[in-house]
């Protein structure tokens, strides 16, 4: 059986400190046919420079597509480009420029969603570390990995990292471009895959996933997402699938208020992330419909951040 071309997308923002070896990994991927994409936002530091001059150098077996935005077009309009015009793999994998991947990373994901056919995006388990990549404490971690393989489906609430995993190209090319307000990627990515058929979770963790002050998960870069924006993406994408009969009326409307729970529940919890006071850990654990486990995790995850801030 041939095997599919598979796409790994690297796409870079102002990331110059972390950028070569995070592109170095993307060479070292063994899986074939491959080809890389590396994609940078129209930096102002020399990220792009770095990718380039790589890009020259190289002298492996994968085809590399090299591109730079003439104006900075923010996530999501990046992804749009990235996923939907440079890469023309049948699989895409996608990797953040300041991430580190193990050179087994696309062959594991490649392979697990050609055995099987109705899984839409799969996401390996991931080591969270800090800028110098030294690990989080293993509580800080529960959230990045799982023990075994999982997998899910429409209603589970499942959500997996797209920074982590990789999905059929079909995810983006069904529902097209994702919407100019949408500010990220990352949810609307998963919850069109399990629209479309199931996401899985593996245990081999197969990236460092770097936290630092410019990343996503920052506090003030969290708190600035518009929330109500991605709800309003996953209602669209929801209404497309819904016209084409891939779900009925009645799950739309049960997944659309799950969907805004979720989203009024995350608007509580952004603002605890944001100040990390007990004024707002109090307003998370008495979130109504929260289960006792879940009260005691976000407790447990309060005295765990505490004990990192000494």
């Amino acid at each position: 059986m041939n095997k599919p071309l598979v796409s790994y997308v690297v796409t870079t923002y102002n990331i110059e400190k972390y950028v070569e070896e995070s592109v170095r990994c993307a060479f070292e991927q063994t899986y074939s046919p491959l080809e890389i994409v590396l994609s940078d936002d129209c930096s102002t530091d020399s990220t792009f420079e770095i990718m380039e001059r790589m890009a020259k150098e190289y002298t492996g077996p994968h085809k590399i597509v090299l591109n730079r935005n003439k104006k900075n077009l923010g996530i999501t309009k990046h992804m749009n480009k990235a996923y939907l015009e440079l890469a023309t793999g049948e699989i895409i994998v996608a990797a953040h420029g300041d991430d580190i991947s193990k050179p087994n990373r696309t062959k594991v994901l490649a392979e697990y969603l050609c055995e099987h056919p109705k899984c839409m995006q799969v996401a390996s388990s991931a080591l969270v570390v800090d800028e110098n990549l030294v690990p989080y404490s293993d509580f800080l971690q529960k959230n990045y990995w799982v023990s075994e393989e999982r997998t899910y489906e429409l209603g589970s609430g499942a959500h997996v990292s797209v920074g982590f995993s990789a999905f059929r190209r079909k995810v983006m090319e069904f529902f097209g471009p994702l919407g100019d307000l949408c500010p990220t990627e990352d949810d609307p990515i998963g919850f069109r895959a399990i629209i479309l058929g199931n996401i899985a979770y593996l245990p081999n963790k197969l990236v460092k996933y770097r936290k630092h002050a410019g990343s996503n998960s920052n506090p003030d870069q969290f708190a600035r997402f518009p929330l109500d924006e991605i709800y309003n993406q996953n209602l669209r994408d929801m209404e497309i699938a819904n016209k084409v009969n891939i779900i009925d009326s009645i799950t739309m409307e049960r997944e659309k208020k799950r969907l805004f729970e979720s989203k009024e529940f995350r608007k509580v919890y952004r603002c605890y992330f944001a100040h990390r006071t007990l004024r707002y850990l109090l307003k998370v654990v008495m979130y109504k419909n929260l289960s006792v486990r879940t009260r005691i995790y976000y407790i447990r995850e309060h005295i765990e951040f505490l004990k990192n801030r000494k």
